[in-house]
């Protein structure tokens, strides 16, 4: 499960990092909030990374509005109506859908909100929370060293995700407070 685990973040983590630094090389600050915006050609490659982002947004979005369709199913089981019919529960859904695609067409600096919401939450979740998980709860390897060694890996990677996702919380709110300014309702459209 640990080498599973590593070889996923090693590979996350490449290629993460792998667009940003290649995206910040050629577009330096200049870089849009969703980098296949700053892109021109090749038009086939631009239009396969698109469909690509919208069957990730597809899983994503199944995935984390899952709670949201949960409360939606208590608040109509409390009002004795059937939640097993599939007509009740597509209009929610696409009424749901709807309203969340609205709000973020109406607002041309999303990608900010985006980076705050993954600053707060996707960093703590997937970088800070399982390394202090492995500290508390995993049962270290029979060697001091490496019992030292994985101590001291964990708690570093704990404490310097914290500092980067503190970062980016000031970097996303300031970049929120300066599209403010200009602001116009649906102006990406």
């Amino acid at each position: 499960m640990y080498k599973g685990v590593s070889a996923a973040y090693t590979i996350i983590v490449v290629s993460y990092w792998t667009l940003a630094f290649s995206g910040y090389w050629a577009f330096s600050s200049q870089v849009q909030p969703y980098i296949l915006s700053s892109l021109t050609a090749p038009r086939w490659a631009i239009v396969m990374a698109n469909l690509f982002a919208v069957i990730q947004i597809a899983g994503c979005f199944q995935i984390y509005c899952r709670p949201t369709f949960a409360y939606f199913e208590e608040q109509v089981q409390a009002t004795n109506r059937s939640c097993r019919s599939c007509l009740w529960r597509l209009m929610y859904t696409s009424a749901y859908m709807a309203v969340i695609t609205l709000v973020s067409a109406a607002m041309p600096f999303f990608g900010d909100f985006v980076s705050i919401c993954g600053a707060v939450g996707f960093t703590p979740l997937d970088f800070v929370l399982p390394g202090l998980a492995l500290l508390k709860t995993s049962k270290l390897p029979d060697n001091l060293g490496s019992q030292y060694a994985v101590k001291v890996l964990s708690a570093a990677v704990a404490v310097l995700f914290s500092i980067i996702g503190v970062l980016a919380c000031i970097g996303a709110i300031r970049s929120i407070t300066l599209d403010v300014r200009t602001y116009k309702l649906f102006h990406d459209m």
